[in-house]
């Protein structure tokens, strides 16, 4: 590419529009110094980038214009952005500010290379699978990944249907007026909905926001591993949760919970999917039976070696029942009056809340009630979430496939902005109260209205758990077989290697989700990854027409010398690979060393593509991928 012909943005649905739309997302991982500065890169708008050294990056899909330029001029970016925000986290955060420009400096002030500074990596995960670096950065790449799109980035990449400019509703009188129309009535709700009742955010603050949790408390050290094993995490989680549990009990609901309840009176309320902790809908009078919580609750404490929906990953064995109920007061503000780490009684073990952690699994049955709900919704209301967190940021996907209008009431701009029907920029408390006001003075929309779609009264009792776990390995892994059948097609492979989310590392779904795969593509070799909290689960089948060409055994061995594991059920056509999860391995960082190696075996064996070879300069890019 000629960088001059371009300016430093790069909009990743213009270029879609004009060239088309590679098969694959790419994540890739630079390892960078001083002597890079002069290499270009481009970064689609859709992409999200990061240099975890510094803490400095910016997320996918509008949340920046994309990128052209040196990564001299992406490192002048970052430091711009740094200095902007530093004013904004007062002066304890400062010195964590200073190091960062500091750091900057070096790297920009030591071009010529004299000089000894520590590399820097640059993380880029792309749904466009459009994201480039010039070949002189060949040398830097730790890590080069394809990987499958899921149905929300499918979608923001194929420009749908939008509101023309002008046409989107902003007021209370046209929000109330699509309120009263609709009969089934869903909202997604995240932290914002809670500030005006004086809940502290967990990300970044939107202008005017008091601070956020995670910028006191340090996100990357509490995952659930650590917890489970670093007793210095374990106490900060507890002083962050004290920290929080204040807040929670002097909070009262504010006018926006307060509308969901007045909807459910009026029989309009499908169901609240809620992101927040604070149990605040249920105290303003939504019932219970109508709030799916995707990331749990502070209203009782287990023992973590419980294991629950809500605590997969236990502290031990998970043969401890301990647990305190919510209805238990005063057992339970005993707990956060102290300023130790509570221990089980019965077990020793920490006690904790029963909500999400970092590294933990969602609990799919909420999640697969929420994605119930909304798809039998006639309007959606998202509250308060900059949807950046999965699964919730894929739900609007559902209601917009099947047309029904989203509104979106939030500071913070998201990636379904341009497809809402309304998009509000106000203060959700202020906001849905007067819309209630409105509603209350509309005589007809005091009456219940039949819905359209009638759900059952207790949603998360109406449909067989395992069912419909089974019907999500199938759907994917049906997609992932036609996936694989055009990518081989267009590259003259005939192998194949991915990994599947749904089956959550269990070897019989896994046998289903292959099954359904080969049911699409069955003369593909394949080896198939799946992780889950207790273990990697990994199967490969050989068609019989190409035994010959590759042993299936052979090929799941070099696999396990490169992440350990233990080889069953193995032929030459056929075989499983399982590794346990330890304090030394954790599955999810195992199955993309696990890929690379059998991606690595193909290619010794001629067996799998080697990209861009003479076609022009760039390692990646529009010619590298077959287009649709």
């Amino acid at each position: 590419f000629d960088m001059a012909a371009f300016d430093m943005s790069f909009d990743t649905k213009e270029w879609i529009r004009e060239h088309g739309l590679a098969t694959h997302g790419r994540e890739v991982v630079l390892h960078l110094d001083s002597r890079h500065l002069g290499a270009t890169i481009h970064i689609p708008s859709c992409a999200s980038w990061e240099f975890p050294e510094f803490g400095v990056g910016q997320g996918a899909w509008n949340q920046h214009q994309g990128f052209r330029g040196t990564i001299g001029d992406l490192l002048e970016k970052c430091r711009s952005d740094v200095e902007r925000n530093r004013g904004m986290y007062g002066e304890e955060a400062a010195p964590k500010f200073d190091a960062v420009l500091k750091h900057i400096d070096q790297m920009l002030q030591c071009g010529s290379g004299e000089s000894e500074v520590p590399a820097v990596s640059l993380i880029l995960r792309d749904p466009s699978g459009l994201c480039g670096v010039s070949a002189d950065l060949l040398g830097c790449i730790a890590k080069d990944m394809k990987f499958e799109r899921s149905l929300a980035e499918k979608m923001m990449l194929i420009p749908l249907g939008a509101p023309a400019p002008g046409e989107q509703l902003t007021t209370v009188e046209q929000i109330a007026e699509l309120v009263r129309q609709a009969k089934f009535v869903v909202a997604l709700t995240g932290a914002g909905i809670s500030v005006e009742s004086g809940i502290t955010p967990f990300r970044n603050p939107s202008a005017g926001d008091k601070g956020s949790i995670w910028g006191t408390f340090n996100a990357a050290e509490m995952t659930v591993q650590n917890f489970n094993t670093d007793p210095k995490v374990t106490k900060a989680w507890w002083d962050m949760k004290r920290s929080l549990t204040c807040e929670l009990r002097n909070a009262a609901p504010n006018p926006a919970h307060k509308f969901f309840s007045v909807l459910e009176q009026q029989g309009k309320l499908g169901a609240v999917v809620t992101q927040n902790i604070d149990s605040l809908h249920m105290k303003a009078g939504v019932s219970s039976q109508k709030v799916i919580e995707l990331h749990g609750h502070m209203r009782g404490l287990i023992c973590s070696d419980h294991k629950t929906p809500l605590n997969p990953q236990t502290f031990r064995s998970g043969d401890c029942t301990f647990s305190i109920p919510e209805e238990n007061d005063d057992a339970i503000a005993a707990v956060y009056a102290d300023d130790k780490v509570p221990l089980c009684p019965d077990c020793g073990c920490p006690l904790r809340t029963e909500t999400v952690m970092f590294g933990q699994s969602m609990p799919l049955r909420a999640v697969d009630v929420a994605c119930q709900a909304v798809d039998e919704a006639d309007l959606l209301l998202v509250i308060g979430s900059t949807l950046i967190v999965q699964p919730a940021n894929e739900l609007p996907c559902i209601a917009l496939r099947n047309g029904a209008p989203l509104v979106i009431i939030n500071f913070d701009a998201t990636q379904y902005d341009g497809y809402a029907k309304g998009l509000i920029r106000h203060k959700v408390g202020k906001f849905l109260g007067a819309v209630t006001e409105k509603l209350l003075d509309m005589p007809e929309s005091l009456l219940p209205t039949a819905t359209l779609r009638k759900p059952p009264k207790d949603m998360e009792k109406s449909q067989d758990p395992a069912s419909l776990t089974q019907m999500r390995v199938a759907k994917e892994g049906s997609r992932c077989g036609k996936d694989m059948l055009v990518n081989t097609k267009a590259c003259n492979m005939q192998f194949f290697c991915t990994a599947v989310s749904e089956p959550q590392g269990d070897f019989g779904l896994l046998e289903q989700s292959l099954v359904a795969m080969n049911a699409e593509c069955p003369e593909i070799g394949k080896m198939i990854f799946s992780d889950g909290p207790d273990q990697l689960a990994v199967v490969a089948s050989i068609p019989d027409v190409l035994a010959s060409v590759l042993n299936c055994k052979d090929w799941l061995q070099e696999v396990s010398r490169a992440i350990g594991g233990n080889i069953t059920q193995s032929t030459s056509t056929s075989g499983m690979l399982v590794v346990h999860a330890s304090a030394e391995s954790y599955p999810i960082k195992l199955k993309e060393p696990g890929i690379t190696a059998a991606i690595r075996v193909l290619k010794d064996k001629g067996l799998f593509p080697v990209e861009d070879e003479e076609d022009d300069d760039w390692v990646f890019g529009d010619e590298d991928f077959p287009l649709c």
